[in-house]
């Protein structure tokens, strides 16, 4: 497990066993680029911003259930400015904002609940 201190708080990578069934997207790591820029990816945690929330995200193929990927939440910082991305939108926060609320995350698969049922197989 590696940590790295951002503005906006601390960051975990390698904390949470993926399952050995599971593609990752891509490697979670902790990339220091300069003095005052820093990129994160991980599939620890989760930030939220009141009622948006950021977090990995997985995805199961409908036609093949077997299929499941990860994508990664990832934090990139520039002195003062943070950007949170996960796969479907983009945050920046900036020094002087309300801290995000940093949550642990676990890779898990959630039931489908789909009405009318399509037979797709995810549940």
């Amino acid at each position: 497990m590696k940590t790295v201190k951002t503005p906006a708080g601390i960051f975990t990578i390698n904390k949470v066993k993926i399952p050995s069934a599971y593609t990752c997207a891509t490697e979670q790591k902790i990339e220091y680029i300069s003095e005052n820029h820093v990129q994160i990816i991980t599939m620890n945690q989760a930030v939220s911003f009141g009622d948006q929330i950021l977090s990995p995200r997985i995805c199961q193929s409908c036609m093949n259930p077997e299929k499941i990927t990860i994508y990664p939440l990832e934090i990139e910082y520039f002195g003062e400015k943070v950007f949170f991305k996960d796969h479907y939108s983009v945050k920046e926060w900036k020094k002087g904002d309300p801290l995000p609320e940093i949550h642990e995350w676990y890779p898990h698969i959630k039931k489908a609940r789909c009405n009318p049922c399509r037979n797709c197989g995810r549940c």
